[in-house]
């Protein structure tokens, strides 16, 4: 089952004093009996996500697979699930309440969302935002893949100009010229988060998910500014180690064009590929000075150099000492 964000990426490696790693949870409920898997989808959706009601079409047994990410404030999910409805009544919410607002990126299946004032179709590359204490139903009659993130209510009063209202409201995230480029961006930090095969820092990333929101819904330039700022920060910390991140990588991974990137990191006086070098060394710097560092070379290539030469002259411009220097005399040179 592909979806509309199944395009080739660089899978590159963490590094080894990467943050506090992303916690993957995995719910599959073909490990129970057809019978027991929409209570217990039920059940797990009520802990891990939104408590929603279940149900199969053509007394099909449910076949669903869900994982989700916990950070402190922000919920990420990666749903993929043959047909059926779910209904979120005035009823549940009584019963159920769940503080926050829902984003839901369709990747693959045409849907529908049906809400108290109307309806939306959602197709691949669309992007719902609802209050999850409105009642709401959703159907898929071919199935579903979909990325979700759930937002506490006031966090996402913070990022947003305007507080999420009764009524769902949609963009697109993919797909089309006029789709936004900070949602893509975060359709696909979500992808990584979820479903890359490698540890990702859960601070940078919740960091800049909530970056990439304010842009989204901020339309104030000096906000979206510093938004893209710090989601381009976020971005550069995640893939020090690629030797072939570069300004345009950034810009394309931010969803920004460069000349906003440039603006962003203006007021700051220090430019993109500066603060990219500035990290690559700080990181260098860091495991010379652990005891039983690797050597210098392997040093120099975990951190995103091509050139063991320019390493070397970069790194003794920066600290005033060569990297074997630096090594040789431990912790003690610590910064």
């Amino acid at each position: 089952m592909s979806d509309i964000l199944d395009v080739p990426r660089p899978i590159v490696a963490a590094p080894h004093f990467a943050g506090t790693p992303v916690n993957l949870e995995r719910f599959s409920t073909a490990e129970f009996a057809g019978d027991e898997r929409v209570e217990l989808w039920e059940q797990h959706n009520a802990r891990a996500l939104i408590g929603l009601e279940c149900r199969t079409l053509n007394e099909m047994p449910l076949e669903a697979v869900e994982t989700n990410v916990h950070l402190s404030q922000l919920q990420f999910a990666h749903v993929v699930a043959n047909a059926h409805v779910v209904e979120r009544s005035s009823r549940h919410i009584a019963t159920q309440a769940s503080d926050g607002v829902a984003l839901y990126f369709t990747l693959f299946g045409e849907s529908f969302f049906y809400h108290r004032d109307g309806v939306h179709i959602l197709r691949p590359g669309d992007l719902l935002v609802c209050d999850v204490n409105e009642p709401f139903m959703r159907g898929f009659a071919t199935g579903l893949k979909e990325f979700v993130i759930r937002v506490p209510k006031a966090l996402f009063d913070e990022v947003s100009d305007e507080p999420v209202g009764a009524t769902p409201t949609t963009m697109r995230f993919a797909g089309q010229r006029d789709a936004n480029a900070h949602a893509r961006s975060l359709a696909q930090l979500l992808k990584s988060a979820l479903t890359a095969p490698k540890p990702t820092d859960a601070v940078a990333t919740e960091a800049e998910a909530i970056h990439l929101l304010h842009a989204m819904f901020s339309a104030d330039p000096t906000q979206r500014y510093a938004a893209d700022r710090h989601a381009a920060e976020s971005y550069i910390s995640r893939n020090l180690r690629d030797p072939q991140m570069s300004v345009v990588r950034v810009a394309e991974g931010v969803g920004v064009s460069e000349r906003q990137l440039y603006r962003a990191f203006n007021e700051t006086g220090a430019s993109v590929a500066k603060v990219i070098l500035d990290r690559r060394l700080d990181l260098a710097h860091c495991i010379l000075t652990t005891p039983g560092s690797p050597s210098i070379g392997d040093v120099a290539a975990h951190c995103g150099f091509l050139s063991h030469a320019h390493f070397s002259r970069v790194f003794r411009e920066r600290f005033d000492a060569t990297p074997a220097a630096v090594r040789a005399e431990g912790p003690s040179r610590r910064s």
